[in-house]
């Protein structure tokens, strides 16, 4: 398989020499590596080529285990800091993870007996001599990283947490110097996240400034084939895939698997008047409240899932108007709502009129039951309800080996995938009372 690289212009089998006045990275790449004794493989080439690139000012690498995509990263990082009055930040789902970044630049700055005038590991940055700075931030944290511009910005294992709205909203603006550029490497951790986003933005001629490399274990000439072997039998089919072949198509600990190519469907044109409609609703308070619109054909023994909700920002006033819309909308029949909601049950009841069925709450039993119609094709979703498709996606079980009983892990996704398995779970079951 070769690499995957989404510019015909980028290549891997060797660095580029750019001319100084264009190239990204002012001090020649080649030299460099020669001194640290490194001889890049095919996907540190193509991602050493897409940085230096003019025409690219952004950079997402879905790169396999044991390619050295860190440590590349961090290499463009500290070539960008030897020009004087340089900022470069480097970023992470978390602080821990940044700091193994860290700890590289300050092995680099060793290497190379580089003079250095504040290495501060409680402020997490390091500035050199020459006034360039490296900084180490978090998703989780990225508020305490703007104020200031930068020339690069390194996003490592971007697929671990949300980091759309930190980009988008707090970092972007802090790329405004003329050449200044982001680099997104990680390996893919399903279809619908911000990370595989970024990545498909490379593909398309919407987003001209972004280049996209995807490169597998079978890209790296050094892998031994007894260590892949062996990483096989010790790891689950999904991780192996998301681990060495960077596969989006897989997540491990996902709780569904979601046939997206056959089940995303436009249903904008969908009859559905002798369909059940029906829809599960999850109630939040500090979380979103989610909601999923349903349609049932009995002929065909196949869910349409139609519409959907999902907000954290309403009070429950504004929650029951847009609830009604789609009530009005599709003629909703029944809502199954969190059985723990009570309250807000009540009230929606009480003072508009908005009438909800307590849903069948058994998590495991309804997980199971959901996965049984995804896993036979018998749930078709509307291309336009993208969080749902989203929490297909990236629900996921709770990793936590000391747990007594087996539990999804709470995040974005699960209160979407909670709305769902309500509907699905509660309809089956209480079907043949209506």
């Amino acid at each position: 398989m070769a690499i995957e690289l989404s510019r015909k212009d980028i290549i891997s089998d060797e660095i580029v020499e750019f001319g100084s006045d264009r190239r990204f990275l002012k001090l020649p790449v080649g030299p460099y590596l020669d001194l640290l004794n490194v001889a890049p493989l095919p996907s540190q080439k193509a991602i050493i080529n897409a940085i230096n690139d003019p025409k690219y000012r952004f950079v997402c690498a879905a790169i396999s285990r044991r390619q050295g995509k860190t440590y590349i990263a961090n290499i463009i990082g500290q070539l960008v800091s030897l020009v004087p009055g340089s900022n470069i930040l480097i970023m992470s789902p978390n602080y821990n993870l940044s700091q193994i970044s860290f700890d590289l630049q300050r092995n680099l700055i060793k290497h190379f007996e580089l003079e250095v005038k504040r290495d501060n590991a409680k402020d997490r940055v390091i500035e050199m001599s020459n006034g360039s700075t490296i900084r180490m931030g978090s998703v989780n944290q990225v508020d305490s990283c703007v104020g200031r511009s930068y020339d690069l910005i390194i996003f490592d294992e971007a697929a671990l947490a949300d980091g759309e709205d930190a980009f988008n909203v707090a970092l972007r603006p802090t790329l405004d110097k003329d050449n200044s550029k982001a680099i997104f490497i990680s390996t893919p951790r399903g279809k619908n996240n911000w990370f595989a986003k970024f990545f498909q933005r490379g593909f398309t001629d919407e987003f001209q400034e972004w280049a996209s490399i995807r490169a597998t274990y079978k890209d790296n000439p050094r892998m031994s084939p007894s260590d892949i072997e062996e990483a096989r039998k010790s790891m689950s089919d999904a991780e192996f895939r998301q681990e060495y072949e960077a596969d989006f198509n897989t997540y491990e600990g996902q709780v569904w698997h979601f046939n997206a190519e056959e089940c995303v469907a436009n249903l904008e044109e969908l009859d559905t008047s002798r369909m059940d409609i029906f829809a599960g609703l999850d109630v939040g308070y500090r979380d979103p409240t989610a909601l999923c619109v349903l349609g049932y054909d009995w002929d065909e023994e196949k869910y349409y899932l139609l519409d959907e909700y999902l907000n954290s920002e309403k009070t429950t006033e504004q929650h029951a108007i847009e609830i009604q819309k789609l009530i009005d909308k599709w003629d909703i029949d029944y809502i199954f709502i969190d059985s723990a909601a009570q309250q807000t049950r009540y009230d929606f009841a009480q003072q508009y009129d908005i009438s909800t069925t307590n849903a069948k709450k058994s998590v495991l039993d309804g997980i199971a039951h959901v996965e049984r119609i995804v896993d036979n094709n018998a749930l078709i979703v509307d291309q336009r309800c993208k969080e749902t498709l989203s929490a297909l996606d990236q629900y996921q079980w709770d990793p936590n080996p000391n747990l007594l009983r087996e539990k999804p892990k709470h995040n974005m996704a699960s209160h979407m995938a909670d709305a769902l398995r309500y509907a699905l779970y509660s309809f089956e079951t209480s079907s043949s009372g209506f």
